[in-house]
């Protein structure tokens, strides 16, 4: 787990634009639950016949149908490999065109809904030359599809894990329902919600726990799944950092959270907001305090 805090007066712009040449649509494949799917993204050619490979010819985005059969979550995984004559076509730039961009071939794969439009995406665009794509997402009873834009050979799998009951909860700390000590909470979290809240009393002064469980994956410029805590002040809800110190107006401090992690901290006695979020996916998680 990972704290962080910002000066809301900074702001960080991430521009990445990516070209994948001529799009051909194929036939949506349906997919299996946790069955690997094997592609590729396009083929080097020698367009010009003089025996050096100077192209790469894009297959296009490719649609693989998911069809899930009740509310839960998926963890989508992509392997990602080198087409055959990606050296020879690389070298081909650097020794005859003089142009040294270096081996950094992509895949991009975005969740859509069944109108096809675009819930989450993700790519290997990493100058570390990361091969792999993982990300979750939760979803309800339904058709989706996974599109595929790649410059690489590939594998892709998802694999399903249908959820029960799920908790009460806020949409907005306004609203947040109170959550008893020592009570699992267990919830989905959405592309498009902004938030989860929860509302806790403390009697008196404490050292409180707070036990996350996170089933999101592929957050990462903030983290998968983020928790914050407020106490509200008058008519404003303040923010609290690690220390239970309360913030300014103009800072924010979260907690990052991947897979189960727990949260430390010690309030005077009052009502605070727990709240959840993610910037860049969704997922399941389930967290208790004490």
């Amino acid at each position: 787990m990972k704290n962080r805090k910002i000066w809301i007066g900074v702001v960080l712009t991430l521009l990445c634009t990516l070209l994948m040449g001529v799009s051909v649509f194929a036939a949506d494949a349906t997919m299996k639950n946790k069955k690997w799917i094997t592609g590729t993204g396009g083929v080097y050619e020698d367009t010009d016949k003089d025996g050096m490979v100077d192209d790469l010819k894009s297959y296009g985005k490719v649609y693989y149908k998911i069809k899930v059969p009740k509310k839960g979550y998926i963890i989508v995984n992509t392997k990602t490999y080198k087409l055959p004559k990606e050296d020879e076509y690389y070298s081909y730039l650097e020794n005859v065109l003089n142009f040294d961009e270096g081996q950094n071939n992509y895949t991009r794969v975005t969740l859509l809904n069944s109108s096809k439009k675009e819930m989450e995406s993700f790519d290997n665009y990493d100058e570390n030359g990361k091969k792999d794509i993982v990300f979750s997402a939760a979803v309800k009873k339904g058709t989706y599809y996974l599109a595929v834009e790649s410059e690489q050979k590939y594998k892709i799998r998802y694999a399903f894990t249908a959820v029960g009951k799920l908790s009460k909860k806020g949409k907005w700390l306004d609203s947040a329902p109170t959550l008893k000590k020592g009570v699992t909470a267990k919830n989905l979290l959405f592309y498009n919600e902004l938030m989860h809240a929860y509302k806790i009393n403390l009697p008196q002064k404490s050292k409180i726990n707070i036990s996350v469980q996170s089933k999101l994956k592929g957050g990462d410029f903030t983290g998968s799944l983020n928790v914050q805590l407020y106490v509200k002040k008058g008519k404003k809800y303040k923010g609290i950092n690690e220390k239970g110190k309360l913030l300014s107006d103009d800072e924010a401090s979260w907690w990052e959270i991947e897979g189960r992690d727990k949260i430390t901290v010690t309030l005077p006695k009052g009502t605070y907001y727990i709240k959840f979020f993610s910037a860049e996916t969704s997922g399941y998680y389930t967290f208790r305090w004490k």
